[in-house]
């Protein structure tokens, strides 16, 4: 397994921490393809943050799973000295006809954490800026937080480099060859050059269906955006005194900058899924989702409305017709894995996603149990997994 030369398309935040895992399970030749270059600016894993939160309602493998993938982030950022993570807390306004706040609530509480509910008067007193009244089911989690995002990426690239992986930067596979399973897989890039690899994994986000030949996945792409506002308090929206955020499909975090040095932004966006999208597309923004986005982020934080909206990403996500991820070997030829349908919430998972890419690719027992995540799902009635450690 060692000698075998593995080939992993996509330098996200999936084909990265699969590369990180391989490395570090004794496996030497690891390369990546990337079409660009690690954190560039159409790629679903760029940008400045990703909230890591444990409420799932009650699916409970995925709460699990947050607190498998936080302790491999907080692994990983002591290894590189590196902040990677800010714990901010979580505010979840929610309702009490909403299924999904109530259930994580007592799913978290199950789990021993010490998530609270607040009153309108408790967010008030502790969190002024937020407008409640339109919710009454409010709760805090004081073991959630923040991902910088760029960071991590970054983080992982220097340490695979490290390790003595490979990143081969601007790098398009415009197609596989795997007719024979007697013979290497060929990987045909952009300008004719052919790259051979025993084992390959697709980790190539919104690109994955341009891989996959005449293999249709029951994957859709949809264009999101996200809002980024200036001009704000730094005492009332700092990361120490203003937590990320849930209300409904909203979501957003304290302020932050893009790196270093520049100016500090609210983050905030809509996690509901939006039109249909298509990658290496340049759109122009959909103003009336904006709008939208924003007046209904202006009524539960009331300041916005007086703040810049300086800055508007558009993004994609790859999302799966039950939400779910898709892992697991390419039908006919497991020389193959791909990773897919990630549906906008796997980079606070990418440590872990890489761990259970990478027991596919060693055919070894995963920490998680992969049969909620396999194709075979879409043709059979799910049955309920669990966490093995």
């Amino acid at each position: 397994m060692q000698q075998q030369r593995i080939v992993i398309i996509g330098g996200g935040i999936i084909g990265l921490s699969t590369a990180y895992n391989l490395l570090r399970s004794g496996i030497e030749q690891v390369t990546i393809l990337e079409q660009a270059i690690v954190d560039h600016d159409q790629a679903s894993s760029h940008g400045i943050s990703r909230l890591l939160r444990f409420e799932y309602g009650s699916d409970i493998l995925y709460s699990q799973m947050v607190q498998l993938s936080l302790q491999r982030w907080q692994q990983l950022e002591q290894t590189v000295k590196r902040t990677l993570y800010t714990p901010t807390g979580v505010l979840v306004l929610g309702s009490e006809q909403d299924e999904s706040t109530r259930a994580s609530y007592h799913t978290l509480r199950t789990m021993g954490y010490a998530i609270e509910r607040l009153t309108h008067a408790d967010c008030k007193q502790r969190f002024p800026q937020f407008r409640t009244q339109d919710f009454d089911f409010l709760t805090f989690n004081m073991n959630a937080g923040m991902l910088h995002a760029s960071s991590c990426l970054q983080a992982l690239r220097t340490y695979i480099l490290a390790l003595g992986g490979k990143i081969i930067e601007h790098h398009r596979v415009t197609q596989i060859n795997n007719e024979s399973e007697r013979e290497p897989i060929q990987l045909q890039v952009t300008g004719g050059e052919v790259i051979t690899a025993d084992r390959v994994v697709i980790a190539a986000g919104p690109w994955v269906h341009r891989l996959l030949g005449k293999m249709e996945l029951p994957v859709r792409l949809t264009r999101q955006y996200l809002l980024y506002f200036s001009q704000l308090s730094a005492e009332r929206y700092g990361v120490y005194n203003f937590p990320s955020f849930i209300a409904d499909d909203l979501y957003g975090f304290p302020l932050h900058t893009t790196g270093n040095t520049g100016p500090l932004y609210l983050k905030a966006a809509s996690h509901s899924f939006g039109a249909p999208a298509e990658p290496d597309e340049v759109p122009p923004i959909d103003e009336k989702v904006i709008k939208q986005v924003a007046r209904r982020l202006y009524t539960i934080l009331p300041e916005l409305e007086q703040a810049t909206l300086a800055k508007i990403e558009s993004y994609i996500y790859d999302v799966s017709v039950d939400e779910d991820f898709i892992l697991d070997y390419m039908p006919q030829d497991h020389r193959i894995v791909f990773a897919t349908g990630l549906t906008g919430h796997a980079f606070k998972f990418g440590l872990l996603l890489g761990e259970m890419i990478t027991g596919l690719i060693r055919e070894t027992q995963p920490v998680v149990p992969l049969d909620r995540f396999r194709l075979l799902r879409f043709r059979q009635p799910r049955q309920a997994s669990a966490v093995v450690a």
